[in-house]
């Protein structure tokens, strides 16, 4: 049935020209972006709920709308740095430069009644695609080291992966040499959030202002 989505061939090419574009923030360099989906029924979460959700009891404040500058060209002072949170419809977005969405110490009470999923690299490519459904982390993936479908026992959780052609390697990495086919692993992450999700990242976004948050210690769980 089509839910009036487009198609994942057509996310995918949004995404490598999002990725591609010249202008800041420079996408390509390094990325936070997470999508947290409340269980169905639950209370929806508000930007509140997740900056008590990510500072563990170590306090934070919300700050009114601003431009994307506040997170892009942070205070390195802070620890960790602002992160940039909204609304999507039911779903709340971060966005960010840094590590927020990655560490399980995050992703796990962010999840609690919901679903995260996350993107993250940064300027050296280290990089991963996760899920966290209801505290526990059931999906990590590496863009240059996909591997096959078949190696990731949890990828029930998150079919949409599997319809994009070319996110996972078709051939059995052995030598850990990597992918060397030219296939936009970062553009193939955000398709596969907005493919499981239905929320866009666009430079519509990323031109508007949004509510951030401050934190007063590191963020420990």
């Amino acid at each position: 049935m089509d839910d009036g989505r487009p198609a994942a061939d057509e996310v995918y090419k949004h995404y490598r020209r999002l990725v591609g574009e010249p202008v800041p923030p420079a996408l390509d360099v390094a990325l936070c972006w997470t999508v947290v989906v409340p269980d169905a029924g639950a209370v929806p979460l508000t930007v509140e709920d997740i900056g008590t959700r990510l500072s563990g009891g170590a306090g934070h404040e919300v700050h009114e709308a601003a431009g994307l500058d506040v997170v892009d060209l942070p205070d390195y002072r802070l620890n960790p740095p602002p992160v940039a949170v909204d609304r999507a419809g039911s779903a709340i977005v971060l966005y960010g430069l840094d590590y927020l969405g990655v560490p399980p110490a995050v992703t796990r009470p962010l999840s609690t009644n919901a679903r995260v999923y996350n993107a993250w690299w940064n300027v050296n490519s280290v990089n991963y695609l996760s899920l966290a459904v209801d505290g526990e982390v059931l999906l990590s993936i590496d863009g240059l080291f996909p591997g096959r479908p078949e190696d990731h026992p949890n990828l029930a959780w998150w079919p949409e992966l599997t319809a994009i052609s070319g996110f996972f390697l078709d051939y059995e990495d052995t030598a850990w040499i990597g992918r060397d086919d030219n296939w936009d692993w970062k553009a193939g992450f955000l398709t596969g959030i907005e493919l499981a999700t239905g929320v866009r990242l666009d430079r519509g976004w990323l031109n508007a202002e949004h509510p951030y948050l401050t934190f007063s210690g590191p963020v420990r769980h």
